[in-house]
């Protein structure tokens, strides 16, 4: 039996190597492959749209490049075939949009620090895309030295100022078209700048210690929640009003890899108001009467005999507070209002902490914001005595039922390495149909995070890995590292044994 055991040994640490990482989600099941193929497909055939929540047609050819750049990027790390006509051809595409002084196409980068910003101004950086094209090139396979990028880079040396790069602010009406305001310094265009120089091998100690000193929730986060006309929602999926935080995000995850990451309270600030505005576990249902009442309400769900109410409640006042668990997320449920007065629909309805919830987040959220966007949850009628229904959101484990939205929210718990309510987000986004996504980009963002939770992202790394394991890597740095330690051991308990006998 002693010589057997270091052998059992042996296996028991193979074996155990092989498992996969805690807290990886359900990507690792079976189907993931499934679900990457799925958002592969919907990456390649996304295009830059105008509708309502996707931005202005003036910006088609900025959109349009981003976009690509994007593409390429979610393609590359989810294991697309590289070789595939569909890939060379968003290469290609993008290498020609490159101008004679190394330049690519400006991208729009939300961070001029102003408040309400995300809806006056629109930021345009060269350098910010040209960052972005770099990434996107060497994510594709081309080679650091090619005549594209070794201008790209020198386009970006030329053009830094003060050790951090900029963007050109501009105001735009549709009357009047853009306006040039002012340049101002860019926390995205410099996190682009970085990490492309970073990836090539230059030294960017400097520019990055600006970058880190600006990465704070106050440049990130705090001017997007003071805006009346976003209120809270929360990642913002409407192109017109993101936020510094959304748009830094791709920048942020490519710097990880380069070992600079952003402050950690910054990091447990935005993963905090992302934990709080997830649409997973209990919710209260807030009622705000036009005066004192007595009310009765009534929760009903809809089965194969009809509406039943399930549960009651009953009270007196001018405001009302339930606490709700409202099931699992495909258990459709409405709630019945009695009263004698009427209710006021912007205090009543769903909340979670000071956020509202909604059975869904309307792509006509725009035109609601002047009153404060009110949402039709509540339906009121008299007939007699007042009443009114108020249908309960799905806690699907998503943010705002999005696709976009979840997937921002996602990227950013998994750069602050935090796991509560990714399985259910990952479960929201592999069975979300391309309607849920609302915005042109959401899908490519969903096959980036669906690629970080799954490992291939980080299989999917081009050029040499660097030493440190990470949480996402799978069995890529474990199996030789515990292979060698179990035969240590093994060695060690062998050698005991036979020095015992």
């Amino acid at each position: 039996m002693r010589k057997k055991l270091p052998i059992i040994l042996l296996l028991v640490f193979i074996i155990g190597s092989m498992l996969p990482p805690a807290g990886a989600g359900s990507l690792r099941g079976r189907g993931a492959e499934h679900y990457i193929n799925e958002y592969q497909l919907r990456t390649l055939n996304r295009a830059w749209n105008t509708e309502s929540v996707s931005g202005w047609d003036a910006f088609r050819e900025n959109e349009t490049f981003y976009l690509a750049c994007l593409k390429v990027i979610a393609l590359a790390r989810s294991g697309y075939p590289k070789n595939s006509t569909e890939f060379r051809g968003l290469v290609e595409w993008i290498k020609s949009r490159q101008s004679g002084d190394g330049s690519f196409p400006a991208i729009i980068t939300d961070d001029y620090p102003k408040p309400d910003s995300e809806w006056f101004y629109w930021e345009l950086s060269r350098p910010a895309g040209t960052g972005l094209a770099i990434l996107a090139l060497l994510e594709a396979g081309e080679s650091p030295s090619s005549k594209e990028i070794e201008k790209a880079a020198q386009f970006l040396l030329k053009n830094e100022s003060g050790n951090h790069w900029g963007s050109e602010v501009y105001i735009f009406w549709e009357r009047t078209g853009l306006h040039k305001l002012n340049e101002s310094p860019s926390i995205v265009a410099t996190a682009y700048a970085v990490t492309a120089l970073s990836r090539l091998g230059h030294n960017v100690s400097k520019e990055w210690k600006w970058l880190e000193e600006r990465l704070t929730p106050e440049r990130l986060a705090n001017p997007y929640l003071d805006n009346f006309f976003t209120r809270f929602i929360f990642p913002m999926p409407y192109r017109d009003m993101r936020a510094p935080y959304e748009s830094v995000v791709l920048p942020l995850l490519f710097l990880k890899e380069e070992n600079m990451s952003p402050p950690k309270e910054t990091l447990d600030f935005i993963s905090s108001l992302l934990e709080r505005t997830q649409y997973l576990g209990n919710a209260t249902l807030r009622l705000g009467f036009r005066g004192i009442t007595n009310y009765t309400v009534e929760e009903r769900i809809y089965t194969a005999n009809g509406w039943e109410t399930v549960r009651t409640w009953n009270g007196t006042g001018r405001r009302a507070e339930i606490n709700v668990s409202l099931g699992t997320a495909d258990q459709g449920s409405l709630f019945l209002i009695r009263s004698g007065k009427s209710l006021l629909e912007n205090e009543s309805g769903f909340f979670k902490g000071g956020m509202k919830l909604y059975p869904k987040l309307p792509e006509d959220y725009i035109t609601f914001i002047g009153s404060g966007y009110r949402e039709r949850t509540v339906f009121q009628f008299r007939g007699g005595e007042n009443y009114a229904v108020i249908y309960a959101p799905k806690m699907d484990g998503s943010w705002n039922h999005d696709v976009y939205s979840t997937a921002m929210a996602l990227i950013w718990l998994h750069m602050a390495d935090r796991g509560d309510g990714t399985k259910e987000a990952i479960e929201f986004l592999e069975l979300a149909s391309p309607g849920e996504s609302m915005t042109f980009d959401g899908d490519a963002y969903a096959l980036i995070a669906l690629s970080l939770y799954g490992g291939k992202w980080e299989s999917n790394r081009p050029g040499p890995v660097n030493n440190e394991p990470s949480a996402q890597s799978g069995v890529s740095w474990r199996l030789p590292a515990i292979f060698g330690i179990g035969l240590l051991i093994g060695a060690l308990i062998g050698f005991a044994a036979r020095r015992k006998s």
